[in-house]
């Protein structure tokens, strides 16, 4: 006697693979300043970027953990300016710096 082996379709529901979302970044695409981190925004969600003399500044609302990621460079790299200064400037305009600054040279 010869035995056959058939195999059986499967009858659970046969779902379409789940798709990947598509990364969406607000960030700019060209690097612009050379110190970056995070900032919580005491000032108000909508609040425009902060100006401090020395520093030029951009901030866009994508962050991990706070609000939004600020970027700077100094206006004269010359000059020198401190690092401590623009985060002393930013804490007087009730802006709070989260984690580690990062440096892009």
């Amino acid at each position: 006697m010869t035995q056959v082996h058939t195999t059986q379709p499967s009858l659970a529901p046969q779902f379409p693979q789940p798709r990947q979302p598509q990364a969406q970044s607000v960030r700019p695409a060209a690097v612009f300043g050379t110190v970056f981190f995070e900032v919580v925004l005491n000032t108000g969600a909508a609040a425009p970027t902060p100006s401090l003399p020395g520093w030029a500044l951009r901030l866009w609302p994508q962050a991990r953990l706070g609000d939004a990621t600020l970027e700077a460079r100094p206006v004269d790299p010359q000059a020198d300016p401190q690092l401590s200064d623009l985060l002393a400037g930013l804490s007087a305009q009730g802006i709070d710096i989260l984690g580690p600054v990062k440096l892009h040279r």
